[in-house]
Formats: C-alpha cells, structure tokens, sequence
C-alpha cells in the first residue's frame, strides 16, 4: 500500500468511525475493501455509457490572481477579499494549532451527517442521442435534484430535449455502509429510476460560451423520496484553501464523494477552481463547501500543474459554475423575455437568499451589453453597479441601548453587508449605536459607510432616526428643513394652542432628518432627498399620524419647489402616508409611488418630472397602494434571509431605483419647467387656502 492509499484508507476508516460503525475499520482492513470494491468495479459485467470528456473551462486557472479579480470593485462590494475573510469567519477567530501535523485541517463531525442527507438527491444519468458536439452516440453524468421537479446537470450531460426524453435518472446506485466494511463490491440492486419531462420545464446553457447548465422537470417522486439539495446565491461562501466536496458518480459507477486535496484554487464571480478528485461522469455533480452547503455545479477538469496550501502539487484542476452565477443567469433570461423566461422565473423561486456581489435585487434592472451572453453577461450584470442606487429602510429596536452586545452588532453588520444596498435609513437608533454598527462593518467585511442623524446631540438612549451611505456610491448631507416646516417637527398635538388633541404628544416622537444625496463614482449624475421616518403606532394616536403625514407632504412641497428633485420617505409609518395629502405636489407633474408593508414599514417615493430614474423595484411583502404601474415591478421571486429575523423583530424593506439609459445630470432642468411646476403649485395653494377659508365662514348645516 503506497503513501496515497494509506491516506485515503485513513480518510476512510475515521469517517466510518464517525457514523459509528463496530466493524473492523482499521487502515490495513479498509485498504482491503478498497481494493476488492475496485477490482469488482472494473470487472463488473454490468457496462455503463462512458462518459464525454474534454470539456472546456470557463475561465482560464490563475493560481496567482485575488478573489474575484474579474469584476474587483465593479462589484459593488469596497474591498472583495476583506468580504471574503468576513464572510468565511477568518476575519472573526484567530486558531492556535499545537498540535496539527503538517496544515490543521478538520470539519465538524455534523458534516458527515449533512453530506450523507444530501447524497441521497445526487443521481447517475444515463442517456443517448446527439451530444453538444453534434456526435452520436451514448454518455453518462452525474445530477442532482434541487426542488420539486428540478434536476439539475450539465449542458453536455443533456444538451436537448431528445436527449433529456431518452434520459435515466437513475438514484441509489451506490454501495451500501454494510458492503463497505465487508468489502462486497456486488453492484447495488436498490436503485429507483425516474423519466423527465422537458417538454414541461427545460432550460439549459452552452457548453462552450455558456454556464453549461441544464434544469429539466423531473417526477414528482423523486423529490419525495431523495429530498433535494437547496440553491442558495451567496458569492462569498468560500475562500481559497478550504474545501470543496463533490458528490459524483464517476466513470458511471456507483456514487462516491471525494475527500482528500480537495482545495480550492481560485475564485471568480462565475466559477471556482478546486482540485478535488472527479473522472469523466462526474460531470454534473454537486460540489458542496466545508459546511455542506451547495457552492457549485461540477463541469470538467483540465490537467495543469498547480501547488496546493499543504505544498503539495496536482496535476489536475477542476471547475465548477458558481450557483449564484446560475441565478444571474436565469434573471438575465428571465427580463429578456425569451422562450425559456417563464420556466426560468420558475427556478427562481427555488433559489434562496442574497447575493452580496450583485446586492439584494442581484440583476433586476440592469442593462447588459448588447450580444454579451453567458458568462460574459453574468460579469456585465455584476459590474452593473453603475446602474442603479439601492436603497433600505429598517427599524433595529435594540440600536440605541445594546448596541454594545458584540453578537447583536456582528448580526446587523451581517445583514447590511449582505444586502449590499447603497443607502439605509434607521429608525430607533442611537448615534453611538450606529458609529459602531459603520465602524464594525468596515473592520469586518471592508464596506466603507458613512452616517449622519436626524438629532445628532440626541441624549444616551434616546431613539432616534439616521442615514448610512456607501462612500464609493454617494455623497450624502443632513440639511435643514425649510424654515416654515422646522417649528411643526417640535409641535405636540396636545398643546392647548392647537387645541386638537388632549391625550398624546408630539407628533414627531422621532425626529425625521432631512438628508440629501448625490451620486459618486461611476454613476450618472443624480441626487435626491432620502427622509427616514417613525411614526406612532397605530393603537397610539391616529391623528397624530394624520397630522405628521401633512406635515410631511408641506415639507416635500417646499423643497420640490426649490430643488425639483425626487424625494424618498421611508421607515415605520405604521399605516401609509396618506395619497390626498399629496395632492398639490402631484398637480405640479410629481408621481406619487406609495408601497405599505403590511407588518413594519413603508414607502412614498415622490418622482420629480425630470428624474432620472426609469424604474423602481420594491422588496417583496409590499404592495403598491398609489402611483402608475409602469414605474412600478415587484421582485417576487426574492426572499430575504431567515437570519434576519434573529437581529430585529422588523423587516427591512427595499428599493432599487434603475437609472435611466440616458439619465440627465442634476439640476438640468430647464427653468421655465420649474417656474411652471411652481406656479402651478402656488395657484393650487391658494386655491386649497380659499376654500378652506370659506368652509371655516360657512355656518353649519345638517340634513332636514
């Protein structure tokens, strides 16, 4: 038994000691098994299709180039390697190994657990036909279910519909624990064999300038029986040197999993580099990270030299398209509106989470170059930062007290980092409480934010409401409301000059900020005013919410008649600001986008006549209340993390704002538009001031 061997057999022994099997699992006896499992392998009178070979990468191996070298900060994200580290904890602990012989490499033992759950959704597929390079012939691959009636694979394990029809999914062929420790390498006899219906779902991409990807429907049963693997779009859950495990049937035999110099090598927006062992009819597989998660969908090896973190070298480096590089390009098909747009929304309902490269709305509303396909689309989408402006608005209760809780603090850095949205209005927060919060995510993830506060000398404790922006996307300011707007922010509704309330209080227990912004970098020239909000809760006063909701809409038209720009309101409004009161700003050509989420908060977007905006994008569980559909789309497919709920009792709630192709640079407005935009408000003003003077003249008649 030669070194290698020695150290598989090991590898070998300690996972059946983790499952706890009795039997004889010392080196020597599992060797034993190996080579008799191989043997009858190789023997067996049982003939498989072979598989295709020679399929080409993606992106070429690089060993030397950073972490998403292909986009850098295009991606919207500052500093990739630092998010990277952020992410995959490093940045987090600092380990003291004593003890480890040679690099300390380990995985928690629930990992063997999870692999051998999700091994059950991995399949052989054995099929025939006119493969992706026009030949005849017959071939087998690897596949995976991730959904109900989704199997996923290779492009070149099933290139066409024909192909797909003749295919079978077949799962279970794999050698039993039992078999293992005797060493009985009879072939399985517990297989169970399913048929696909491409005709109901299929869609797939190229091999060759393509993500060599292919969904096609699958009996419901398979799903019920074998489970599936779940799609997740995170970029950053690996970083070079951990682990990347792949599930496989290799060579069309029975289901193996590799385990030893399984580093990973390299790391771009669409694919990851790793040196797993694979053979022809890996193709296909699931290629899960250190934690069991799915990472990337396994789809050739190319033989090239590479040195591995223990100093060690392989001569052979595998690829894997990322998952969240798949996402990207479903949403691509899906806006493109082709053939295949339905069934792709259809599979995107299956994947979960974020993307902290592309931001929480990943594609939507994004513009790629014209003819850029494939993985040069899937860049174009991820450096299409320069597009769009996202914007949040979330309420974390705790931030003004216990914004000293490390695990509270490390949870709402997460959140925000994983977003990835350009701006964030905060309610109940302190301004300690959320210098700490920027300072944390710049320390951990590398996101440079900056921050300002509605009362900035606001006492220890207090709530209170402040904008965080990303440097690299904006340029932002606290300035004063219009004189006639500053003594109503004071104003209590119990005061006896007002005479309209005895029983409450202010009408702004939270001081709203007025805050305005400016695009930097590559964006088109565009600013805007961003006011985050807290009204009373609805069992607290009804009219003070009346009352808070003209105030506002007084103020909006003040500074619309000055600047003429959009206005955005957002935050815990408990009930939507109310569209009448907008109704003199509307007359003037604004239009009023209203969004209520039904639990924590909501939106008014004021879009001025000359915005450069083409389209808004609203985070799902919102509704439009008011305003034209055609600036109006929801994200329906997109589902936020069950993480969040562990920081805050309220949802976020998002929205991305799409510039237009051609947008017009700030201020450009022509002056006789805002004079007659102006005028058109004056007019309006004093009309609505009259007939208020002659209903309070009127005497008061009732019905004879």
């Amino acid at each position: 038994m030669n070194g290698d061997q020695e150290q598989i057999a090991r590898i070998v022994s300690e996972v059946l000691s983790q499952l706890g099997y009795q039997a004889d699992t010392s080196i020597p006896a599992i060797a034993r098994a190996a080579a008799t499992l191989t043997d009858t392998a190789t023997s067996s009178p049982l003939q498989r299709p072979h598989a295709l070979t020679d399929i080409p990468f993606v992106e070429d191996v690089d060993p030397l180039a950073p972490p998403f070298s292909d986009v850098g900060t295009k991606g919207g994200v500052d500093d990739p390697t630092r998010m990277l580290r952020g992410w995959t904890g490093s940045m987090e602990t600092e380990l003291v190994l004593e003890t480890a012989v040679g690099r300390y490499l380990t995985s928690p033992a629930a990992l063997l657990h999870v692999l051998g759950d999700r091994r059950r959704a991995v399949a052989i597929v054995s099929t025939q036909g006119t493969d992706y390079k026009g030949e005849r012939g017959q071939w087998s691959g690897t596949g995976f279910l991730v959904g109900p009636n989704l199997f996923l694979t290779n492009h070149h394990v099933l290139n066409s519909l024909d192909v797909a029809v003749a295919a079978k999914i077949e799962f279970n062929y794999e050698i039993t624990p039992e078999n293992l420790l005797l060493g009985n390498g009879a072939p399985p006899q517990a297989t169970q064999i399913f048929a696909l219906d491409p005709d109901r779902l299929f869609v797939t991409s190229p091999t060759q300038g393509g993500l060599d990807y292919t969904f096609v429907w699958i009996e419901d049963a398979a799903q019920a029986t074998f489970g599936a693997i779940p799609m997740e779009r995170s970029s950053f859950t690996v970083e070079e040197g951990a682990q990347a495990f792949v599930v496989h049937h290799p060579d069309g035999r029975p289901k193996e999993v590799s385990l030893d110099d399984t580093d990973i090598l390299g790391i771009k927006t669409t694919i990851i580099h790793y040196s797993s062992d694979t053979m022809g009819g890996s193709s296909g597989a699931p290629v899960f990270d250190h934690r069991g998660r799915l990472i990337a969908l396994h789809h050739a090896s190319r033989r090239q030299a590479v040195d591995l973190p223990d100093g060690g070298q392989s001569d052979v480096v595998n690829e894997g398209i990322k998952i969240a590089a798949i996402a990207i390009d479903l949403e691509n098909r899906m806006r493109s509106g082709g053939a295949d747009a339905s069934f792709a929304e259809t599979i995107l309902r299956q994947v979960k989470g974020s993307d902290t490269m592309s931001g929480y709305f990943g594609g939507i509303g994004r513009e790629i170059a014209s003819g850029a396909t494939g993985p040069e689309a899937v860049v174009d989408t991820y450096r299409g930062t320069d597009q769009d402006i996202d914007i949040g608005f979330w309420n974390i209760e705790w931030l003004a007290t216990k914004w000293t809780d490390e695990k509270k603090l490390n949870g709402a850095a997460r959140v925000i980092a994983d977003l990835n949205l350009d701006a964030w209005g905060l309610s109940e927060i302190s301004p300690a409480g959320v210098e700490a919060l920027v300072s944390r995510i710049e320390h951990i993830y590398g996101d440079r934010y900056d921050c300002a506060f509605s009362e900035p000398d606001a006492p220890q404790g207090k709530q209170s409401t402040a904008m965080i922006w990303k440097k690299s996307a904006l340029f932002g300011e606290s300035i004063n409301w219009p004189a006639s707007i500053e003594p109503l922010l004071r104003q209590r509704s119990d005061d006896p000059g007002v005479g309209v309330e005895a029983v409450h209080g202010k009408i702004f227990d939270r001081r709203p900020g007025l805050f305005r912004f400016r695009t930097s970098g590559d964006l088109p020239a565009y600013s805007f005013f961003a006011v985050p909000l807290h009204l009373k809760a609805m069992d607290e006063g009804s009219l003070r919410r009346r009352l808070a909701s003209r105030i506002m809409a007084r103020a909006v038209e003040e500074i619309s008649r000055e600047y003429g720009l959009d206005v955005i309101l957002g935050g815990d409004m408990n009930a939507p600001l109310a569209s009448g009161d907008f109704a003199t700003i509307e007359q003037a050509g604004f239009t009023i986008l209203g969004a209520q989420d039904e639990q924590d908060g909501a939106f008014t977007y004021l879009k001025a006549p000359k915005s450069a905006i083409d389209n808004i994008f609203l985070s799902p569980g919102m509704k439009q209340t008011v305003g034209a559909t055609d600036y109006f789309i929801i994200a329906k497919e997109r589902s936020m993390s069950d993480f969040i709920r562990s920081v805050s009792d309220h949802r976020p709630v998002a929205m991305r704002l799409s510039l237009a192709k051609a947008a017009r640079p700030a201020g450009a407005t022509e002056a006789a538009d805002l004079d007659a935009i102006i005028d058109a408000m004056l007019i309006s003003e004093k009309a609505q001031r009259t007939r208020r003077g002659q209903r309070r003249r009127s005497p008061t008649t009732r019905p004879q």
